[in-house]
Protein backbone atom coordinates (compact mmCIF):
# COMPACT_ATOMS: atom_id res chain seq x y z
CA UNK A 1 0.00 0.00 0.00
CA UNK A 2 1.45 3.38 -1.03
CA UNK A 3 2.03 6.24 1.40
CA UNK A 4 -0.63 8.31 -0.35
CA UNK A 5 -3.24 5.60 0.14
CA UNK A 6 -2.30 5.17 3.80
CA UNK A 7 -2.56 8.92 4.39
CA UNK A 8 -5.90 9.03 2.63
CA UNK A 9 -7.32 6.22 4.80
CA UNK A 10 -5.94 7.88 7.93
CA UNK A 11 -7.66 11.19 7.07
CA UNK A 12 -10.99 9.48 6.36
CA UNK A 13 -10.86 7.43 9.57
CA UNK A 14 -9.87 10.45 11.70
CA UNK A 15 -12.85 12.48 10.49
CA UNK A 16 -15.14 9.45 10.83
CA UNK A 17 -14.16 8.96 14.48
CA UNK A 18 -15.18 12.59 15.07
CA UNK A 19 -18.53 12.12 13.32
CA UNK A 20 -17.70 13.74 9.95
CA UNK A 21 -17.68 12.58 6.34
CA UNK A 22 -15.08 14.07 3.98
CA UNK A 23 -16.01 14.85 0.40
CA UNK A 24 -13.81 13.33 -2.30
CA UNK A 25 -12.45 16.65 -3.49
CA UNK A 26 -11.75 17.84 0.05
CA UNK A 27 -9.94 14.62 0.95
CA UNK A 28 -7.71 14.80 -2.15
CA UNK A 29 -6.87 18.42 -1.36
CA UNK A 30 -5.94 17.59 2.24
CA UNK A 31 -3.76 14.67 1.12
CA UNK A 32 -1.96 17.02 -1.24
CA UNK A 33 -1.30 19.51 1.58
CA UNK A 34 -0.17 16.98 4.23
CA UNK A 35 1.88 14.70 2.00
CA UNK A 36 5.01 16.94 1.95
CA UNK A 37 5.27 16.59 5.74
CA UNK A 38 7.77 13.83 6.47
CA UNK A 39 7.00 13.28 10.16
CA UNK A 40 3.81 11.44 11.08
CA UNK A 41 3.63 13.49 14.31
CA UNK A 42 3.46 16.72 12.30
CA UNK A 43 0.65 15.29 10.19
CA UNK A 44 -1.26 14.25 13.31
CA UNK A 45 -0.91 17.72 14.86
CA UNK A 46 -2.12 19.49 11.71
CA UNK A 47 -5.00 17.08 11.31
CA UNK A 48 -6.06 17.58 14.95
CA UNK A 49 -6.10 21.36 14.45
CA UNK A 50 -8.22 21.01 11.30
CA UNK A 51 -10.70 18.68 13.03
CA UNK A 52 -10.99 21.10 15.97
CA UNK A 53 -11.84 23.92 13.58
CA UNK A 54 -14.45 21.84 11.72
CA UNK A 55 -16.02 20.72 15.00
CA UNK A 56 -16.88 24.25 16.20
CA UNK A 57 -17.74 25.69 12.77
CA UNK A 58 -21.37 26.66 12.29
CA UNK A 59 -22.19 25.33 8.82
CA UNK A 60 -25.37 24.28 7.09
CA UNK A 61 -23.81 21.10 5.70
CA UNK A 62 -24.28 19.02 8.84
CA UNK A 63 -21.49 16.49 9.23
CA UNK A 64 -20.21 16.84 5.63
CA UNK A 65 -16.72 18.35 5.31
CA UNK A 66 -16.71 20.30 2.05
CA UNK A 67 -13.77 21.60 0.07
CA UNK A 68 -14.61 25.20 0.98
CA UNK A 69 -14.73 24.41 4.71
CA UNK A 70 -11.45 22.51 4.56
CA UNK A 71 -9.73 25.37 2.71
CA UNK A 72 -10.92 27.79 5.35
CA UNK A 73 -9.70 25.47 8.13
CA UNK A 74 -6.22 25.17 6.59
CA UNK A 75 -5.95 28.93 6.16
CA UNK A 76 -6.99 29.46 9.77
CA UNK A 77 -4.47 26.90 11.10
CA UNK A 78 -1.69 28.62 9.15
CA UNK A 79 -2.66 31.98 10.68
CA UNK A 80 -2.39 30.50 14.18
CA UNK A 81 1.35 30.96 13.96
CA UNK A 82 0.91 34.75 13.83
CA UNK A 83 -0.57 36.80 16.68
CA UNK A 84 -2.27 40.11 15.86
CA UNK A 85 -3.81 42.75 18.11
CA UNK A 86 -7.31 41.29 17.88
CA UNK A 87 -6.06 37.89 19.08
CA UNK A 88 -4.41 39.44 22.16
CA UNK A 89 -7.25 41.80 23.12
CA UNK A 90 -10.83 41.55 21.96
CA UNK A 91 -13.90 43.45 23.22
CA UNK A 92 -17.44 42.22 22.59
CA UNK A 93 -20.49 44.47 23.17
CA UNK A 94 -23.63 43.09 24.80
CA UNK A 95 -25.70 42.85 21.62
CA UNK A 96 -23.05 40.73 19.84
CA UNK A 97 -22.67 38.13 22.56
CA UNK A 98 -23.69 34.59 21.57
CA UNK A 99 -26.77 33.16 23.30
CA UNK A 100 -26.96 29.65 24.73
CA UNK A 101 -29.77 27.78 26.43
CA UNK A 102 -29.50 24.60 28.47
CA UNK A 103 -31.62 21.71 27.23
CA UNK A 104 -32.55 19.33 30.11
CA UNK A 105 -33.37 16.58 27.59
CA UNK A 106 -30.00 16.45 25.81
CA UNK A 107 -28.15 17.89 28.83
CA UNK A 108 -26.23 20.23 26.55
CA UNK A 109 -26.04 23.97 25.96
CA UNK A 110 -27.51 24.79 22.57
CA UNK A 111 -26.77 27.91 20.55
CA UNK A 112 -29.73 30.22 19.89
CA UNK A 113 -29.24 31.65 16.40
CA UNK A 114 -32.35 33.85 16.15
CA UNK A 115 -31.89 37.60 16.04
CA UNK A 116 -32.36 39.54 19.26
CA UNK A 117 -34.19 42.82 19.70
CA UNK A 118 -33.75 45.12 22.66
CA UNK A 119 -37.50 45.24 23.18
CA UNK A 120 -38.94 41.79 23.74
CA UNK A 121 -42.34 40.32 24.40
CA UNK A 122 -43.70 38.79 27.60
CA UNK A 123 -42.14 35.42 26.78
CA UNK A 124 -38.65 36.95 26.81
CA UNK A 125 -39.26 38.21 30.35
CA UNK A 126 -40.17 34.70 31.46
CA UNK A 127 -37.29 33.11 29.55
CA UNK A 128 -34.60 35.09 31.36
CA UNK A 129 -35.64 33.57 34.70
CA UNK A 130 -36.17 30.09 33.28
CA UNK A 131 -32.67 30.21 31.77
CA UNK A 132 -31.14 31.24 35.09
CA UNK A 133 -33.03 28.47 36.90
CA UNK A 134 -32.01 25.73 34.45
CA UNK A 135 -28.35 26.78 34.59
CA UNK A 136 -28.32 26.56 38.39
CA UNK A 137 -30.32 23.31 38.37
CA UNK A 138 -27.84 21.54 36.08
CA UNK A 139 -25.00 22.86 38.23
CA UNK A 140 -26.56 21.28 41.33
CA UNK A 141 -26.47 17.88 39.60
CA UNK A 142 -22.65 17.88 39.94
CA UNK A 143 -22.19 19.00 43.55
CA UNK A 144 -21.77 16.01 45.85
CA UNK A 145 -23.31 15.65 49.31
CA UNK A 146 -23.04 12.88 51.91
CA UNK A 147 -22.57 9.24 50.86
CA UNK A 148 -26.13 8.00 51.42
CA UNK A 149 -26.96 6.94 47.90
CA UNK A 150 -27.21 3.52 46.31
CA UNK A 151 -24.18 1.28 47.03
CA UNK A 152 -22.82 3.98 49.33
CA UNK A 153 -22.29 6.33 46.38
CA UNK A 154 -22.44 10.07 47.20
CA UNK A 155 -25.63 11.80 46.19
CA UNK A 156 -25.64 15.18 44.50
CA UNK A 157 -27.78 18.14 45.52
CA UNK A 158 -29.70 17.64 42.29
CA UNK A 159 -30.69 14.14 43.40
CA UNK A 160 -32.37 15.53 46.53
CA UNK A 161 -34.15 18.48 44.91
CA UNK A 162 -37.89 18.09 44.38
CA UNK A 163 -40.09 20.13 42.06
CA UNK A 164 -42.91 22.25 43.44
CA UNK A 165 -45.57 20.01 41.88
CA UNK A 166 -44.19 17.14 43.99
CA UNK A 167 -45.64 18.87 47.07
CA UNK A 168 -49.14 18.37 45.68
CA UNK A 169 -48.61 14.63 45.31
CA UNK A 170 -49.39 11.98 47.90
CA UNK A 171 -45.73 11.51 48.69
CA UNK A 172 -45.52 14.90 50.39
CA UNK A 173 -48.89 14.87 52.13
CA UNK A 174 -47.82 13.18 55.33
CA UNK A 175 -48.82 14.18 58.83
CA UNK A 176 -47.31 17.60 59.40
CA UNK A 177 -44.72 17.91 62.16
CA UNK A 178 -42.50 20.98 61.93
CA UNK A 179 -40.10 19.69 64.61
CA UNK A 180 -39.35 16.49 62.69
CA UNK A 181 -36.16 16.65 60.65
CA UNK A 182 -36.76 13.37 58.87
CA UNK A 183 -38.81 13.49 55.69
CA UNK A 184 -37.69 17.08 55.06
CA UNK A 185 -37.99 18.26 51.47
CA UNK A 186 -35.43 20.26 49.49
CA UNK A 187 -36.70 22.70 46.86
CA UNK A 188 -34.88 24.86 44.32
CA UNK A 189 -36.76 27.89 43.05
CA UNK A 190 -36.98 31.63 42.60
CA UNK A 191 -38.20 33.91 45.40
CA UNK A 192 -41.19 35.96 44.22
CA UNK A 193 -44.19 37.87 45.56
CA UNK A 194 -47.27 36.86 43.58
CA UNK A 195 -49.75 38.72 45.76
CA UNK A 196 -49.78 41.82 47.91
CA UNK A 197 -49.35 41.40 51.63
CA UNK A 198 -45.67 40.57 51.93
CA UNK A 199 -45.92 36.77 51.59
CA UNK A 200 -43.16 35.24 49.50
CA UNK A 201 -43.53 32.30 47.16
CA UNK A 202 -41.01 29.83 45.80
CA UNK A 203 -41.51 29.34 42.07
CA UNK A 204 -40.00 26.90 39.60
CA UNK A 205 -41.11 25.88 36.07
CA UNK A 206 -43.71 23.48 37.53
CA UNK A 207 -45.53 25.92 39.82
CA UNK A 208 -45.36 28.15 42.91
CA UNK A 209 -45.85 27.48 46.61
CA UNK A 210 -46.31 30.00 49.50
CA UNK A 211 -43.53 30.07 52.11
CA UNK A 212 -43.46 30.51 55.86
CA UNK A 213 -40.03 31.92 56.77
CA UNK A 214 -40.83 32.97 60.35
CA UNK A 215 -38.57 30.25 61.80
CA UNK A 216 -36.05 29.96 58.97
CA UNK A 217 -32.32 29.69 59.53
CA UNK A 218 -30.73 31.76 56.75
CA UNK A 219 -27.20 30.97 55.58
CA UNK A 220 -24.63 33.45 54.23
CA UNK A 221 -25.53 35.74 51.35
CA UNK A 222 -28.42 37.99 50.38
CA UNK A 223 -31.85 36.53 49.61
CA UNK A 224 -33.62 38.97 47.32
CA UNK A 225 -36.68 38.63 45.13
CA UNK A 226 -35.89 37.00 41.78
CA UNK A 227 -33.03 35.18 43.50
CA UNK A 228 -32.71 31.39 43.10
CA UNK A 229 -32.44 29.65 46.50
CA UNK A 230 -32.36 26.22 48.11
CA UNK A 231 -35.16 25.86 50.67
CA UNK A 232 -35.39 22.90 53.07
CA UNK A 233 -38.47 22.28 55.19
CA UNK A 234 -41.84 20.55 55.55
CA UNK A 235 -45.05 20.97 53.58
CA UNK A 236 -48.37 21.43 55.39
CA UNK A 237 -51.03 20.10 53.04
CA UNK A 238 -53.89 21.47 55.17
CA UNK A 239 -52.69 25.05 54.95
CA UNK A 240 -50.90 24.56 51.58
CA UNK A 241 -47.80 26.31 52.94
CA UNK A 242 -44.16 25.23 52.84
CA UNK A 243 -42.52 25.85 56.24
CA UNK A 244 -38.84 26.59 55.56
CA UNK A 245 -36.37 25.50 58.24
CA UNK A 246 -33.17 26.28 56.30
CA UNK A 247 -32.55 28.54 53.32
CA UNK A 248 -29.24 28.81 51.47
CA UNK A 249 -27.88 30.07 48.20
CA UNK A 250 -26.88 27.40 45.65
CA UNK A 251 -23.16 26.52 45.91
CA UNK A 252 -20.94 28.07 43.25
CA UNK A 253 -18.79 26.18 40.79
CA UNK A 254 -15.29 26.86 39.50
CA UNK A 255 -14.93 27.90 35.88
CA UNK A 256 -12.73 24.98 34.85
CA UNK A 257 -15.49 22.54 35.88
CA UNK A 258 -18.29 24.54 34.23
CA UNK A 259 -16.41 24.76 30.92
CA UNK A 260 -16.20 20.97 30.71
CA UNK A 261 -20.00 20.75 30.65
CA UNK A 262 -20.54 23.98 28.74
CA UNK A 263 -18.70 22.51 25.76
CA UNK A 264 -16.19 23.90 23.31
CA UNK A 265 -18.21 27.02 22.51
CA UNK A 266 -17.05 30.40 23.74
CA UNK A 267 -19.67 32.62 25.38
CA UNK A 268 -17.46 35.70 25.03
CA UNK A 269 -17.62 36.06 21.25
CA UNK A 270 -19.71 34.88 18.32
CA UNK A 271 -16.61 34.75 16.10
CA UNK A 272 -15.59 31.10 15.66
CA UNK A 273 -12.06 32.02 14.61
CA UNK A 274 -11.52 34.05 17.78
CA UNK A 275 -12.98 31.23 19.87
CA UNK A 276 -10.44 28.78 18.48
CA UNK A 277 -7.55 31.23 18.74
CA UNK A 278 -8.28 31.70 22.44
CA UNK A 279 -7.02 28.10 22.90
CA UNK A 280 -3.86 28.80 20.90
CA UNK A 281 -0.76 27.75 22.92
CA UNK A 282 1.06 30.80 21.56
CA UNK A 283 -1.45 33.05 23.36
CA UNK A 284 -0.82 31.27 26.66
CA UNK A 285 2.92 31.57 26.13
CA UNK A 286 2.59 35.29 25.36
CA UNK A 287 0.39 35.78 28.42
CA UNK A 288 2.96 34.21 30.76
CA UNK A 289 5.97 35.89 29.15
CA UNK A 290 4.55 39.41 28.96
CA UNK A 291 3.70 40.96 32.31
CA UNK A 292 1.16 43.47 31.05
CA UNK A 293 -1.36 45.75 32.77
CA UNK A 294 -4.98 46.72 32.25
CA UNK A 295 -5.97 49.99 33.95
CA UNK A 296 -9.57 50.54 35.10
CA UNK A 297 -10.79 54.10 35.76
CA UNK A 298 -14.38 55.02 36.59
CA UNK A 299 -16.16 58.38 36.93
CA UNK A 300 -13.75 60.62 35.01
CA UNK A 301 -15.37 64.06 35.00
CA UNK A 302 -13.84 65.66 31.92
CA UNK A 303 -15.51 69.00 32.68
CA UNK A 304 -13.87 69.29 36.14
CA UNK A 305 -10.46 71.01 35.76
CA UNK A 306 -8.94 69.42 38.87
CA UNK A 307 -10.12 65.91 37.96
CA UNK A 308 -8.95 66.36 34.37
CA UNK A 309 -5.52 67.53 35.54
CA UNK A 310 -5.15 64.43 37.70
CA UNK A 311 -6.28 62.20 34.85
CA UNK A 312 -3.69 63.79 32.56
CA UNK A 313 -1.08 63.02 35.21
CA UNK A 314 -2.21 59.41 35.30
CA UNK A 315 -2.02 59.06 31.51
CA UNK A 316 1.43 60.68 31.35
CA UNK A 317 2.73 58.30 34.02
CA UNK A 318 1.86 55.27 31.90
CA UNK A 319 3.26 56.67 28.66
CA UNK A 320 6.73 55.05 28.79
CA UNK A 321 5.51 51.52 29.52
CA UNK A 322 2.06 51.50 28.02
CA UNK A 323 -0.54 49.08 29.45
CA UNK A 324 -2.33 46.75 27.08
CA UNK A 325 -5.60 48.63 27.70
CA UNK A 326 -7.08 51.52 29.65
CA UNK A 327 -10.75 50.99 30.45
CA UNK A 328 -12.55 54.31 30.99
CA UNK A 329 -16.05 54.18 32.45
CA UNK A 330 -18.52 57.05 32.83
CA UNK A 331 -19.87 59.31 34.03
CA UNK A 332 -17.80 61.56 31.80
CA UNK A 333 -19.47 64.82 32.83
CA UNK A 334 -20.63 66.07 36.20
CA UNK A 335 -24.28 66.64 37.02
CA UNK A 336 -23.86 70.41 36.55
CA UNK A 337 -24.40 70.05 32.80
CA UNK A 338 -28.08 70.49 31.79
CA UNK A 339 -29.64 67.72 29.73
CA UNK A 340 -30.23 69.77 26.56
CA UNK A 341 -26.50 70.65 26.35
CA UNK A 342 -25.11 67.30 27.51
CA UNK A 343 -24.42 65.73 24.11
CA UNK A 344 -22.54 68.75 22.74
CA UNK A 345 -20.52 69.14 25.96
CA UNK A 346 -19.58 65.46 25.89
CA UNK A 347 -18.42 65.72 22.29
CA UNK A 348 -16.33 68.80 23.09
CA UNK A 349 -14.58 67.28 26.11
CA UNK A 350 -13.93 63.95 24.37
CA UNK A 351 -12.32 65.85 21.50
CA UNK A 352 -10.13 67.79 23.95
CA UNK A 353 -9.07 64.51 25.61
CA UNK A 354 -8.24 63.10 22.18
CA UNK A 355 -6.00 66.09 21.42
CA UNK A 356 -4.17 65.63 24.73
CA UNK A 357 -3.54 61.93 24.07
CA UNK A 358 -2.43 62.60 20.50
CA UNK A 359 -0.03 65.42 21.43
CA UNK A 360 1.37 64.31 24.83
CA UNK A 361 1.17 60.50 25.07
CA UNK A 362 2.41 58.97 21.81
CA UNK A 363 3.32 55.73 23.61
CA UNK A 364 -0.26 55.18 24.74
CA UNK A 365 -1.70 56.03 21.32
CA UNK A 366 0.61 53.48 19.68
CA UNK A 367 0.50 50.54 22.11
CA UNK A 368 -2.61 50.92 24.33
CA UNK A 369 -6.22 50.19 23.50
CA UNK A 370 -8.69 52.67 25.01
CA UNK A 371 -12.02 51.03 25.93
CA UNK A 372 -14.82 53.47 26.81
CA UNK A 373 -18.13 52.57 28.48
CA UNK A 374 -20.97 54.89 29.33
CA UNK A 375 -22.02 55.45 32.93
CA UNK A 376 -25.44 55.60 34.61
CA UNK A 377 -25.41 59.41 34.60
CA UNK A 378 -24.46 59.90 30.94
CA UNK A 379 -27.56 61.43 29.38
CA UNK A 380 -26.57 61.60 25.71
CA UNK A 381 -29.49 59.29 24.80
CA UNK A 382 -32.03 61.00 27.05
CA UNK A 383 -33.02 60.28 30.64
CA UNK A 384 -35.48 57.51 29.71
CA UNK A 385 -32.93 54.81 28.96
CA UNK A 386 -30.26 55.93 31.39
CA UNK A 387 -30.97 53.31 34.04
CA UNK A 388 -31.78 50.30 31.81
CA UNK A 389 -29.08 47.67 31.29
CA UNK A 390 -27.39 46.95 29.00
CA UNK A 391 -26.69 50.56 28.05
CA UNK A 392 -25.87 51.29 24.38
CA UNK A 393 -22.52 52.64 23.30
CA UNK A 394 -21.91 56.37 22.90
CA UNK A 395 -23.23 57.49 19.48
CA UNK A 396 -20.64 57.72 16.73
CA UNK A 397 -21.36 61.36 15.88
CA UNK A 398 -20.14 62.30 19.39
CA UNK A 399 -16.92 60.29 19.14
CA UNK A 400 -15.80 60.62 15.49
CA UNK A 401 -13.15 63.26 16.26
CA UNK A 402 -11.81 61.26 19.22
CA UNK A 403 -11.58 58.17 16.99
CA UNK A 404 -9.62 60.13 14.41
CA UNK A 405 -7.11 61.40 16.98
CA UNK A 406 -6.85 58.08 18.87
CA UNK A 407 -7.34 55.24 16.35
CA UNK A 408 -6.75 52.52 18.97
CA UNK A 409 -10.04 53.00 20.80
CA UNK A 410 -13.25 51.03 21.24
CA UNK A 411 -16.59 52.49 22.33
CA UNK A 412 -18.70 49.67 23.64
CA UNK A 413 -21.85 48.87 25.60
CA UNK A 414 -22.30 48.73 29.36
CA UNK A 415 -21.82 45.90 30.30
CA UNK A 416 -19.33 44.35 27.90
CA UNK A 417 -16.86 41.48 27.81
CA UNK A 418 -13.15 41.62 27.17
CA UNK A 419 -10.79 38.79 26.34
CA UNK A 420 -7.06 39.23 26.89
CA UNK A 421 -5.21 36.21 25.45
CA UNK A 422 -6.88 33.35 27.37
CA UNK A 423 -8.30 35.48 30.21
CA UNK A 424 -11.95 36.52 30.18
CA UNK A 425 -13.00 39.80 31.81
CA UNK A 426 -16.56 40.98 32.45
CA UNK A 427 -17.05 44.76 32.93
CA UNK A 428 -20.13 46.58 34.20
CA UNK A 429 -20.62 50.16 35.35
CA UNK A 430 -23.62 50.67 37.66
CA UNK A 431 -24.14 52.57 40.90
CA UNK A 432 -25.75 51.10 43.99
CA UNK A 433 -25.84 47.42 42.99
CA UNK A 434 -24.29 46.25 46.25
CA UNK A 435 -26.42 48.55 48.40
CA UNK A 436 -29.63 47.55 46.62
CA UNK A 437 -28.83 43.86 46.95
CA UNK A 438 -28.25 44.25 50.69
CA UNK A 439 -31.33 46.43 51.28
CA UNK A 440 -33.73 44.23 49.32
CA UNK A 441 -33.00 41.10 51.30
CA UNK A 442 -36.34 39.48 52.21
CA UNK A 443 -35.29 39.32 55.88
CA UNK A 444 -35.73 43.09 56.08
CA UNK A 445 -39.47 42.77 55.47
CA UNK A 446 -41.44 45.75 54.24
CA UNK A 447 -39.13 48.41 55.68
CA UNK A 448 -38.31 51.54 53.73
CA UNK A 449 -35.60 50.40 51.32
CA UNK A 450 -34.06 53.85 51.07
CA UNK A 451 -33.13 53.79 54.73
CA UNK A 452 -30.13 51.97 56.07
CA UNK A 453 -30.64 48.38 57.11
CA UNK A 454 -31.46 47.59 60.70
CA UNK A 455 -28.81 44.89 60.85
CA UNK A 456 -25.38 46.41 61.36
CA UNK A 457 -22.85 44.88 58.99
CA UNK A 458 -19.24 45.81 58.39
CA UNK A 459 -18.07 46.66 54.89
CA UNK A 460 -16.19 43.36 54.68
CA UNK A 461 -19.29 41.36 55.62
CA UNK A 462 -21.39 43.19 53.04
CA UNK A 463 -18.79 42.58 50.34
CA UNK A 464 -18.45 38.88 51.23
CA UNK A 465 -22.21 38.33 51.18
CA UNK A 466 -22.56 40.27 47.93
CA UNK A 467 -19.81 38.29 46.17
CA UNK A 468 -21.29 35.02 47.41
CA UNK A 469 -24.68 36.04 46.02
CA UNK A 470 -23.25 36.82 42.59
CA UNK A 471 -21.29 33.56 42.49
CA UNK A 472 -24.29 31.47 43.47
CA UNK A 473 -26.65 33.11 40.96
CA UNK A 474 -24.12 33.18 38.09
CA UNK A 475 -25.64 36.57 37.26
CA UNK A 476 -24.76 40.22 37.87
CA UNK A 477 -28.29 41.41 38.73
CA UNK A 478 -30.06 39.69 41.61
CA UNK A 479 -32.65 42.35 42.52
CA UNK A 480 -36.19 42.84 41.09
CA UNK A 481 -36.63 44.48 37.70
CA UNK A 482 -38.31 47.54 39.17
CA UNK A 483 -35.14 48.18 41.20
CA UNK A 484 -32.67 47.55 38.38
CA UNK A 485 -34.49 47.40 35.01
CA UNK A 486 -33.00 45.45 32.11
CA UNK A 487 -33.83 44.78 28.48
CA UNK A 488 -35.43 41.34 28.78
CA UNK A 489 -34.06 39.68 25.61
CA UNK A 490 -30.46 40.75 26.41
CA UNK A 491 -30.42 40.21 30.17
CA UNK A 492 -30.02 36.43 30.34
CA UNK A 493 -26.73 36.30 28.38
CA UNK A 494 -25.20 39.80 28.62
CA UNK A 495 -25.39 39.81 32.45
CA UNK A 496 -24.66 36.12 32.91
CA UNK A 497 -21.60 34.88 34.81
CA UNK A 498 -21.74 31.30 33.56
CA UNK A 499 -19.21 29.89 33.00
CA UNK A 500 -17.47 32.10 35.54
CA UNK A 501 -14.96 34.48 33.91
CA UNK A 502 -11.46 35.10 35.23
CA UNK A 503 -12.13 38.70 36.28
CA UNK A 504 -15.31 40.69 36.99
CA UNK A 505 -15.08 44.48 37.27
CA UNK A 506 -18.14 45.99 39.00
CA UNK A 507 -17.56 49.75 38.94
CA UNK A 508 -19.88 51.05 41.66
CA UNK A 509 -19.32 54.59 42.92
CA UNK A 510 -21.59 53.98 45.94
CA UNK A 511 -19.74 50.87 47.14
CA UNK A 512 -16.42 50.64 48.99
CA UNK A 513 -13.30 49.82 47.04
CA UNK A 514 -12.47 46.10 47.19
CA UNK A 515 -10.82 43.21 45.37
CA UNK A 516 -10.99 39.47 45.98
CA UNK A 517 -8.41 36.71 45.72
CA UNK A 518 -8.64 33.05 44.83
CA UNK A 519 -9.50 30.96 47.89
CA UNK A 520 -7.05 28.27 46.69
CA UNK A 521 -4.18 30.73 46.27
CA UNK A 522 -1.57 29.91 48.90
CA UNK A 523 0.20 33.24 48.37
CA UNK A 524 -2.88 35.33 49.12
CA UNK A 525 -3.14 37.25 52.35
CA UNK A 526 -5.56 35.96 54.93
CA UNK A 527 -6.98 39.45 55.46
CA UNK A 528 -8.20 39.74 51.87
CA UNK A 529 -11.65 38.68 50.72
CA UNK A 530 -11.52 35.27 49.08
CA UNK A 531 -13.59 34.00 46.15
CA UNK A 532 -14.70 30.37 46.19
CA UNK A 533 -15.27 30.27 42.42
CA UNK A 534 -11.70 31.29 41.53
CA UNK A 535 -12.91 34.52 39.91
CA UNK A 536 -11.46 37.91 40.85
CA UNK A 537 -14.13 40.50 41.71
CA UNK A 538 -13.09 44.12 42.18
CA UNK A 539 -14.46 47.64 42.31
CA UNK A 540 -12.19 50.48 41.12
CA UNK A 541 -14.50 52.96 42.89
CA UNK A 542 -14.85 56.55 41.65
CA UNK A 543 -11.87 58.46 40.30
CA UNK A 544 -13.58 61.85 40.68
CA UNK A 545 -15.31 61.26 44.05
CA UNK A 546 -12.92 58.95 45.92
CA UNK A 547 -9.49 60.60 46.01
CA UNK A 548 -8.60 59.78 42.38
CA UNK A 549 -8.75 56.02 42.89
CA UNK A 550 -8.19 53.53 40.09
CA UNK A 551 -7.30 49.83 39.74
CA UNK A 552 -4.56 48.03 37.83
CA UNK A 553 -4.97 44.40 36.79
CA UNK A 554 -1.62 42.62 36.41
CA UNK A 555 -2.25 39.95 33.79
CA UNK A 556 0.63 37.51 34.40
CA UNK A 557 0.15 37.44 38.17
CA UNK A 558 -3.66 37.69 37.89
CA UNK A 559 -4.05 40.14 40.74
CA UNK A 560 -5.51 43.59 41.33
CA UNK A 561 -3.54 46.55 42.66
CA UNK A 562 -5.69 49.41 43.97
CA UNK A 563 -4.01 52.80 43.56
CA UNK A 564 -4.77 56.46 43.93
CA UNK A 565 -3.14 59.77 43.11
CA UNK A 566 -2.21 62.05 46.03
CA UNK A 567 -3.92 65.40 46.36
CA UNK A 568 -0.66 67.33 45.99
CA UNK A 569 1.18 67.56 42.69
CA UNK A 570 4.15 65.28 42.16
CA UNK A 571 6.81 64.63 39.57
CA UNK A 572 5.57 62.07 37.07
CA UNK A 573 9.12 61.04 36.19
CA UNK A 574 9.46 59.28 39.55
CA UNK A 575 6.63 56.86 38.73
CA UNK A 576 7.64 55.85 35.24
CA UNK A 577 8.41 52.17 34.74
CA UNK A 578 11.99 51.22 34.01
CA UNK A 579 11.75 47.89 32.18
CA UNK A 580 9.22 45.76 30.35
CA UNK A 581 9.39 42.98 32.94
CA UNK A 582 8.56 45.27 35.86
CA UNK A 583 4.99 46.31 36.60
CA UNK A 584 4.52 49.35 38.81
CA UNK A 585 1.46 51.28 39.85
CA UNK A 586 1.52 55.05 39.92
CA UNK A 587 0.72 57.16 42.93
CA UNK A 588 1.47 56.18 46.49
CA UNK A 589 1.43 52.38 46.02
CA UNK A 590 4.47 50.14 46.14
CA UNK A 591 5.92 48.48 43.02
CA UNK A 592 5.05 44.89 42.17
CA UNK A 593 7.94 43.01 40.56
Amino acid sequence: MSETTKLRKFIVSTFSLNGFTVQERACAYLVQQLEPLESSEDRDQWLDKIVDYVRVSNTNDGNIVTYELLSKALKFCCNLQILNDEDILHVTPAYKLPRYRYCPTTKKFQRIKSETSMFGDAQSKISQYVDRYTVIRQRMARIKTTADGTLNQPLTIGDKIRDVDYLLSSGACKKFDLSSKSDSILLLGVLVQLKEGGRHYLEDPTGAIPLDISATDFQRGYFTENCCVLAEGRYCSDRRVFFVTNMALPPSERAEISKIYFGESNNFSDNNDLNLKSCNPKLLEYEKRKNRMIVFVSDVFLDDPKVLRKFHTLLSSFNDLAPVAIVMMGDYLSCRIPSHAYAQELKTHLTQLGHFLHDNTPGLCKHTMFVLLSGPGDRYSGAAGASILPRPLIPEFLTEEFRRLVPRCIFTTNPCRMQYCTQQIHIIRADGLMKKTANYDIRHGSMDRKKTTTVTESDDDIIKNYIKTLESQSHLITVPLDVCPTYWPLASHSLSLYPMPDVVCIADANAPEYSTVNSNDSNSSGSKISSSSGCIFFNPSSFSKNKYTFSVYITAQRQIEDSNLPDDEYDTDTTLMESEDTVATVGNRRKVN
